[in-house]
């Protein structure tokens, strides 16, 4: 007949059961404290010590700056969603091209705007009316942002293609026209705001839940996106950013280390 568990033995079976449930839950404060670290403390600490960091961030071709915790409507559209947020301070780092990738949990998105000389269709006054084409100043300006600001940007998705998840990332394009006489805002046909979810893994697929017929305005933004930006140019600026963002860490640890000496 077996003994019934008690004193010593009875409190290192207790202790044998319990030490697993307690590893895990330390591997998992763990990784949420290294997770966070990543996301937004490395941000921060960069942000801190920024003027010790301008030399290196020069180095790889980009100027930095920060943009504070915005409390006020901003003049750059692409500003809006710290301002919703009441988000900051933010990361930037501009790229030759006046392209700034903006950095909060990690890489959250990429602004840019270029302008050019086009002739475009104006709007006509009436359903009447001749088509009338003019050459006007064309500027677009492009967002490409994560979906959730608080985050982690992902270097893969591995999510379901039926959950919103998959669709991480969103891309909206402004158009609009002036006049080279003038500088008026002119209303043509192909301009306008339009923006759709793509998944960060290809900038390919892309689905839109909101609105009257959300397949058919997920296909007609998708199409007027891809009139401008090809889907290689979308994936390449995300990993552009990607590639920041582990420079960024990088760096960090470099500073944390002579630090440490």
């Amino acid at each position: 007949m077996e003994k019934p568990v008690t004193g010593k033995r009875a409190y290192r079976k207790w202790i044998f059961l319990v030490l697993p449930a307690f590893l895990l839950i330390a591997i998992f404060i763990t990784w949420q404290y290294k997770k966070k670290e990543t996301e937004y403390c490395i941000t921060q600490a960069i942000i801190k010590e920024l003027p010790d960091c301008q030399d290196e961030i020069k180095s790889w071709g980009y100027q930095a700056s920060v943009l504070p915790k915005v409390t006020e409507e901003p003049d750059n559209a692409g500003f809006m969603r710290y301002y919703w947020k009441s988000a900051g301070p933010v990361l930037i780092l501009e790229d030759q091209d006046g392209g700034m990738y903006c950095f909060y949990y990690g890489f959250d998105q990429y602004i840019s705007e270029r302008t050019c000389k086009e002739n475009m269709m104006l709007f006509p006054v009436n359903q009447y009316a001749e088509k009338e084409y003019k050459n006007v100043l064309k500027t677009v300006r492009l967002q490409i942002c994560k979906r959730n600001i608080k985050q982690e940007p992902l270097f893969e998705n591995m999510s379901d293609a039926d959950s919103k998840d998959h669709y991480d990332v969103s891309v909206c394009i402004e158009i609009t026209a002036e006049s080279l006489d003038d500088g008026k805002e002119l209303s043509v046909f192909d301009g306008g705001f339009f923006e759709t979810n793509y998944c960060s893994n290809n900038f390919e697929e892309c689905r839109l839940w909101n609105g009257i017929d959300p397949a058919s305005a997920n296909s007609y933004s998708d199409y007027n996106i891809k009139q401008e930006y090809s889907t290689e140019q979308l994936l390449e600026y995300y990993r552009q950013g990607l590639e920041l963002q582990s420079r960024l860490v990088e760096l960090y640890r470099e500073r944390q280390g002579g630090d440490d000496k």
